[in-house]
């Protein structure tokens, strides 16, 4: 179940399940964090996308589709599975969209690694634990901006 704790009702009836499940003959329970991604995040990743399109000469949504999604973070985004109508494997992608907040960060830290990798340097930032990012140094943050600023300039291309 999925509760909005930000929600004060919803918030009562996580109190009242968790409780029961503390009564209750259950050996073993899960919880986790279903946050989805953050605002701050989703900026970053798309800036991210830009700077890998202009570098390559491709467009934002081929750098996230292929290079950030399919090549950097298949685990997280690539799902096969079986067409119930033809009975042939079809390939889909995942939107980032449903991700949590440590999804996201594990997905921009593997994608700036490929791109690494690749030859091709990226500005980095941590996720903090509210979902805000802070740049790993000021020469991070410095490079972000003026990427931000170049890749919006060149938007109608990407």
């Amino acid at each position: 179940m999925n509760y909005n704790l930000t929600n004060k009702e919803d918030r009562k009836r996580f109190v009242r399940y968790a409780n029961s499940l503390l009564k209750g003959e259950k050996e073993l329970v899960s919880l986790e964090d279903k946050s989805n991604r953050t605002l701050s995040q989703n900026c970053y990743i798309h800036v991210l996308c830009r700077i890998m399109a202009q570098e390559t000469g491709t467009t934002e949504y081929y750098a996230k589709q292929v290079y950030f999604k399919e090549i950097a973070n298949p685990d997280l985004f690539v799902r096969v599975t079986k067409d119930p109508l033809t009975g042939q494997m079809v390939k889909t992608i995942r939107s980032s969209t449903e991700l949590t907040v440590g999804e996201m960060s594990k997905a921009i830290d593997a994608f700036i690694r490929w791109a690494e990798e690749q030859g091709y340097t990226m500005p980095e930032a941590t996720t903090n634990e509210d979902g805000t990012m802070t740049f790993n140094s000021s020469l991070d943050e410095i490079a972000f901006n003026q990427a931000e600023v170049e890749t919006s300039k060149n938007e109608q291309y990407l």
